[in-house]
């Protein structure tokens, strides 16, 4: 009899094992599922300064916030009569302990966590300034009776100490780790000043809300002279005229007339003389892919050296626009040095340009030697028009998207 039984027992116990296993498993990707990384997420926030201090106020999921356990009811409705120190806690954690703001290069002092609140949703008292300082400020949240925790926003009021100057002032909001992307809406307004407005990656850690001219000059020449040099479309057309005029004679009447035109429109662009409409990026992102594919063939064929500024005059036009999108992200972060950074940001991008062919020339020397010299440059020329002609199958795409555009009436 005992014999007979112990299969039984045997499967009994492989399934109990197989169970506990199972809810083991669900446990785990439930609490994976929980403390997951976002994608996306926006943080709003508000800053405002007066002559005693800066005033922050900020608004992000409560879904992002990972490492801070809120008091649950049923594990998943928010016990509000519980909840107020740990929304202290997560603005600590999440906001406090991250963020950074320097007044004249001077690290500002922390005052304290005034306020923090949750709200709903729908609510939209982050409009404004006043309206948000209001909300968080309020006792009664009159909120209904289950929420649930990750549906909800933190709203928080956070100051801190600072000099009554009209001085530069810097943040680093520190929130890279909240998730995957996330997207600050910022605006401020402060001393003397009317209130502004950043839209802001947390990537882009910190950021001068009123820079000098001489800071504003400095970060945008830096950008057009690393955009110049991580630009492999415009690399590559630059490349197709070293191949041809391979020394500093040859290339000035080209190079001239290549910047000159890429200047005129690049700057026309920044200041609103371009089209708006959504077609138009895609449609220069194919007319730059164009180029390289058409200087490249041109390699191949018959180079005109004595007629490729003309050429130059008018792809530049194109390169120009495709530089003005680099350009247009970046310009909330001119301050009052408007110009000064749209002329800065183009210096940068010759910057880089003769940077290019100062080691482009010897480089392209070195490689071309007399007896190889047209072999090779037609070599090149066809791994560059192949590359080239890639890149506008796959421009196209999003570009014939907007064909209907032009044919409506």
């Amino acid at each position: 009899m005992i014999q007979s039984k112990t299969p039984n027992t045997l499967v009994r116990l492989l399934f109990q094992f197989a169970c506990l296993i199972s809810l083991q498993c669900a446990w785990m990707s439930t609490s994976v599922y929980a403390h997951e990384i976002p994608n996306d997420v926006k943080v709003q926030a508000f800053l405002k300064q007066d002559a005693q201090q800066l005033t922050l106020l900020i608004r992000a999921p409560m879904s992002a916030m990972k490492e801070v356990e809120f008091p649950l009811l049923n594990n998943l409705y928010l016990d509000v009569p519980k909840l107020r120190p740990s929304l202290k806690e997560a603005a600590e954690l999440w906001f406090t302990d991250n963020l950074k703001l320097w007044q004249n290069k001077q690290a500002l002092k922390l005052t304290g966590i005034q306020f923090a609140r949750i709200s709903l949703p729908s609510n939209r008292s982050f409009a404004s300034f006043d309206e948000a300082q209001v909300h968080i400020r309020d006792s009664n949240w009159d909120l209904p009776n289950q929420l649930v925790w990750h549906q909800q926003y933190l709203d928080v009021e956070i100051t801190y100490a600072s000099q009554n100057e009209e001085t530069p002032i810097e943040i680093d909001f520190g929130l890279q780790r909240l998730a995957l992307q996330v997207a600050i809406d910022l605006k401020f307004q402060l001393l003397n000043a009317n209130e502004r407005a950043f839209e802001l990656n947390a990537r882009e850690g910190a950021v001068l809300l009123n820079p000098s001219a001489m800071q504003a000059s400095w970060r945008f020449m830096q950008s057009g002279f690393h955009h110049i040099l991580s630009g492999t479309d415009h690399l590559l057309f630059i490349a197709c005229l070293l191949l041809t005029a391979t020394n500093w004679l040859q290339l000035v009447g080209i190079i001239t007339s290549f910047t000159f035109a890429h200047s005129v429109t690049l700057i026309a662009a920044a200041m609103g003389f371009a089209p708006s409409g959504l077609w138009f990026m895609p449609w220069v992102e194919l007319a730059i892919a164009f180029s390289i594919f058409y200087m490249a063939l041109e390699n191949i064929w018959d180079p005109k050296i004595n007629r490729r500024w003309m050429l130059c005059a008018i792809f530049g036009l194109v390169h120009g626009f495709g530089f003005s999108f680099a350009l247009h992200e970046t310009m909330q972060f001119a301050g009052s040095h408007f110009l000064l950074s749209l002329l800065s940001f183009n210096v940068g991008v010759e910057a880089g340009q003769l940077v290019v062919l100062a080691i482009g020339v010897p480089v392209v020397q070195m490689l071309l030697k007399k007896t190889y010299s047209k072999t090779g440059m037609i070599v090149l020329s066809a791994v560059i028009a192949h590359v080239a002609w890639h890149w506008m199958e796959e421009r196209w795409v999003p570009a014939a998207k907007f064909l209907p555009t032009f044919f409506s009436p």
